[in-house]
C-alpha cells in the first residue's frame, strides 16, 4: 500500500510517505470496530491534539469471502481526480481522498485492514500524519498539485 500511494503521490510532486507503526495501530483498531459493527463512518482520530487525515475503503460480496484490495482502494481513491479542479482547487467531499491521498505536507501512513465477521465485508483504513484537506486559504494550492508539476 505505501509503494502504490507514493507512486501516486510523486505524480503530484509531493513527497513519499513512511509507514507509522502508530498511525498503523490506530488504523487497524479502527478498522476492526468497523467491521465488528458494520458502520462505515470516520473515526476523528488524533495524533497528540492533530488530527489525523483518514481514508475509509469498504467492499462487500453477498455470498463467500471478500478480499481485501489495496490496489482497489488506492485506485479508487486516486480517480477522484477526475473530479478535482486544479484551476479553483478547494475541498469537496467528492475528491477529499484523493486530495489526502496527494497532499504534500502530510508524511506518515498508517493502514489497517479488518474482516466483517462473517468474511463477507473488509474494511480499509488509511490515516495521515499530519492530515490534509486543510481549507485555509491557499492549502490546496500548495499542496494538491497537478499530475506532472
Amino acid at each position: 500500500m505505501l509503494k502504490l500511494h507514493n507512486y501516486f503521490r510523486a505524480r503530484h510532486c509531493a513527497p513519499p510517505l513512511v509507514i507509522s507503526q502508530q498511525l498503523n495501530q490506530i488504523a487497524q483498531s479502527y478498522a476492526e470496530y468497523l467491521a465488528a459493527t458494520s458502520t462505515f463512518e470516520h473515526s476523528g482520530n488524533q495524533l497528540g491534539n492533530e488530527p489525523l487525515g483518514e481514508n475509509l475503503y469498504m467492499q462487500w460480496i453477498s455470498y463467500g469471502r471478500v478480499k481485501a484490495s489495496a490496489r482497489d482502494a488506492i485506485q479508487s481513491w486516486y480517480d477522484e481526480i477526475a473530479m478535482h479542479d486544479f484551476d479553483r482547487p478547494i475541498y469537496s467531499s467528492e475528491t477529499g481522498h484523493f486530495t489526502q491521498m496527494v497532499w504534500r505536507s502530510s508524511r506518515k501512513l498508517g493502514v489497517g485492514v479488518a474482516y466483517s465477521p462473517d468474511g463477507r465485508e473488509v474494511y480499509i483504513v488509511a490515516n495521515y500524519y499530519p492530515g490534509g484537506n486543510i481549507v485555509n486559504r491557499g492549502y490546496f494550492e500548495s499542496n494538491v498539485l497537478p499530475p506532472n508539476c
